[in-house]
Formats: C-alpha cells, structure tokens, sequence
C-alpha cells in the first residue's frame, strides 16, 4: 500500500508511513477489524501527530549512528527500543482514540483501560 503513495511523490509517501503507521498494533489488539478499519483508524490515531512521531523516530538517528560505528552490532539494541517506544506511542494514542469516541474498547478488545495516570482499572 505505501509503495504506491512512494510512486506518487517521496512527500505524500512518507505522510502515508506514519498515517498507516498504527495498523500493525490495532490489528494486534484485534485480529477481526478487518483491514478497512485498521487502516481508517490509525489515520485518526496519527491526525495532527505526524509531525511528532516524525521528531520521535529522528531522536533515535544519533542511536543508530553509534551503532554503525560499533560494526553495526549497536543497531541490534537500538532497533528493539524504537520498536518498544512505538509501542508505547500506540498506548497513549489509543486512549486517545478511546477518549475522543473514535473508536470503542470493545472494538479493540481492551479488557483493561487507563482510566487516569495512577494506574489501571477494570473496565
């Protein structure tokens, strides 16, 4: 799907990257979502965040840089904390989502939700 927005120009294509950027956790929420939704769902998550996420994934270039020049061993640990900070991102957009009625918790099959930042509560 990107591939195609990359052919149309290199700018709208990265656009895309981040707006698609949230399918891969929804659907983990929810396998059932069906893809339409994932994909229009996670470009609610992303609207008015892209700029954001894209000074989040550019905070980890110095990272990276230095795991280039330990042979490129470094990129190995690095990779994992990005993964791990996305995922992250995920949560607090998707209470968001939940908070803004864009989508339910029983739509991403959510047992658990933060209701505040103390801590978890049963839903």
């Amino acid at each position: 799907m990107n591939f195609l927005w990359y052919l149309v120009l290199i700018i709208p294509g990265i656009i895309k990257k981040y707006s698609y950027m949230m399918v891969p956790y929804i659907l983990a929420d929810n396998p059932n979502i069906g893809h339409k939704r994932a994909l229009e769902l996670s470009e609610q998550m992303t609207y008015g965040h892209k700029l954001n996420i894209f000074v989040l994934e550019l905070s980890f270039l110095g990272w990276y840089l230095l795991g280039l020049l330990a042979c490129c061993i470094g990129i190995i640990f690095v990779h994992p904390y990005l993964n791990a900070t996305m995922a992250e991102l995920y949560l607090v957009l998707r209470q968001q989502a939940i908070e803004k009625n864009l989508c339910t918790c029983e739509e991403l099959m959510l047992d658990l939700i933060l209701r505040d930042n103390d801590g978890f509560s049963e839903f």
